[in-house]
């Protein structure tokens, strides 16, 4: 291995895909709120018999997407949530910019609660989407590469529900190559998984699962990425394909699950809605994507590291691991 990482650690968070009542205005805030750069209709065409697809933006090297509701937006605020790395140092020019686009937001809190010290500013989405600046008082190698006009960095935390902590333990330490962070620091409800590169997931230990959640499993195309290195990317699909079971659907299809039934979904493996979606299902058999016991959906990310070290990477093409499989 580069680095001393478990096998088939995730490294980063690539992106994620969030629902939205108003593509357009998601997109807007994103530019004015964080400095995303719009992605170019010519960069993912629209897709044939899809009235309207998935608008991605990038937030420095990461792009993010909102995801159209048609039918309304599943009630209730909470997790997911996602941050993003900013210096310290530019705290008061992000609370500035919050303020000049009328942005609730909380100040700026000293916390170290999910097991690192910093400061974070909290606020949300037009469509009441969790977000936050995260400025920890020591920035990772990597955390603020290709940062976005606005001074934001990589996507730092994805958080999550779980209704049992431990089950959530096996499943990111099997599949994801992540232990828990041991802390004090960190409360009896939350579990922490340091990413091998930087940033992390947390999940919040709730009885029952929120709407947010559960829209996951419901309205199929909200997800998070997750970057593994480019040699371990087919290894660790297939150790999936081999302990969990495949969720058969169709990612393009209205949703058809009550809050019920989709959480009491076991963890499986599925497909998500891009285009390479249906390919890799139709080639190999079985989904692109996996869901946690919680409804938590998912994706890896190849990357292959750049002068040996996954601080930066080079985003390898999916289809490429189905060159000669056709």
């Amino acid at each position: 291995m580069l680095e001393d990482q478990r096998h088939g650690a995730a490294y980063w968070i690539d992106h994620y895909v969030v629902p939205t009542a108003d593509t357009a205005r998601w997109g807007t805030f994103y530019t004015n709120v964080l400095g995303a750069v719009p992605r170019s209709n010519e960069e993912r065409p629209e897709r044939p018999g899809r009235a309207e697809s998935t608008l991605f933006t990038f937030v420095g090297l990461c792009h993010v997407g909102g995801s159209p509701r048609k039918n309304g937006l599943t009630p209730g605020t909470g997790h997911p949530r996602y941050s993003y790395f900013i210096r310290t140092e530019d705290v008061d020019e992000h609370l500035r910019r919050l303020d000049a686009n009328g942005v609730a937001h909380s100040g700026p809190i000293k916390t170290s609660e999910e097991g690192e010290t910093g400061i974070v500013i909290n606020f949300a989405d037009p469509d009441g989407n969790g977000l936050q600046l995260w400025a920890p008082r020591r920035l990772p190698d990597g955390a603020m590469h290709n940062e976005s006009p606005a001074k934001v960095g990589r996507i730092s935390t994805a958080a999550f529900e779980s209704r049992d902590l431990a089950k959530t333990a096996d499943f990111y330490g099997r599949f994801c190559g992540l232990d828990p962070l041991q802390s004090a620091e960190v409360a009896r409800d939350t579990m922490v998984f340091p990413l091998a590169g930087a940033g992390r997931l947390v999940f919040k230990e709730v009885e029952r699962l929120g709407n947010r959640t559960l829209g996951h499993a419901v309205y199929r195309a909200l997800h998070t990425a997750l970057v593994v290195r480019d040699d371990e990317f087919m290894p660790a699909m297939e150790q999936m394909y081999r302990e969990l079971p495949e969720w058969d659907f169709d990612p393009e299809a209205l949703p058809t699950l009550t809050s019920e039934e989709a959480g009491a979904l076991p963890a499986r493996t599925c497909i998500h809605g891009s285009p390479q979606g249906p390919g890799w299902k139709r080639t190999l058999g079985r989904g692109d994507s996996f869901c946690d016991w919680d409804t938590n959906g998912s994706h890896f990310v190849a990357g292959a590291p750049v002068d040996g070290s996954m601080t930066t990477f080079e985003p390898v093409s999916q289809n490429s691991f189905l060159e000669g499989r056709l």
